[in-house]
């Protein structure tokens, strides 16, 4: 099996191309950041490409949007990405590119046989999600809110009702840059586009809350 490691920070960069490699996985090229992986990966054809999510330059979903242009671009090589934490949002757009794609959670790595039997599993045109990203996205899709404390809740609630952030602080007592903080973790547990995230400048976040909010 031939593999595409990309990860933008040297050390463990290094790390898991020795390791695979040590593992009877050829190593065919590494990179560090989406414009040089996408070119490694074209000019060697592995069976597989292995993407940290948070990438140059934004360190925010650049993996996510690497293996969208990987799919496009070289349809055959099958995707794995690795994250830190659980978010649904990825977790959905990496569903929306199978076959042969999977999500798991950075902490897997230090199990390199369960690593490279999902690179398998990957290459073979499975599908392969984390068990605790699995787990989130039943909960999200059961209940969207469910993440939320009951504070946040009541926020946005407010915010449904057309509420502006001047008008929550006002009901809630508190300060407009509280309730801006608050605001940012709500969309960030609803799995909504984050500042940095590409597709953020294309759509209204706080409507998009508010209509969760109104469907649940």
């Amino acid at each position: 099996m031939r593999a595409v490691v990309v990860e933008d920070e040297g050390l463990l960069l290094d790390v898991m191309a020795e390791a695979l490699t040590a593992r009877g996985v050829e190593v065919a090229g590494s990179a560090r950041d989406p414009l040089d992986a996408l070119a490694v990966v074209m000019s060697t054809a592995p069976d597989v490409a292995i993407l940290d999510i948070r990438l140059p330059p934004t360190y925010s979903d650049e993996g996510i949007r690497l293996a969208g242009d990987l799919r496009e671009q070289c349809p055959d090589v099958a995707l794995l990405v690795l994250g830190s934490y659980a978010k649904v949002s990825y977790t959905e757009r990496m569903l929306a590119l199978d076959p042969g794609v999977g999500c798991v959670l950075k902490e897997r790595v230090g199990d390199l046989d369960q690593l490279i039997d999902v690179m398998g599993r990957l290459v073979s045109g499975e599908v392969v999600i984390d068990p605790i990203l699995v787990e989130s996205l039943i909960s999200r899709r059961r209940d969207p809110l469910a993440g939320l404390t009951a504070h946040e809740r009541r926020i946005l609630g407010l915010v449904g009702e057309g509420r502006s952030n001047l008008g929550i602080a006002q009901q809630l007592g508190t300060r407009i840059s509280t309730v801006e903080k608050h605001l940012s973790v709500i969309t960030d547990k609803l799995g909504l586009p984050a500042a940095g995230d590409s597709t953020r400048p294309g759509v209204n976040v706080r409507v998009l809350a508010a209509l969760t909010f109104l469907k649940s």
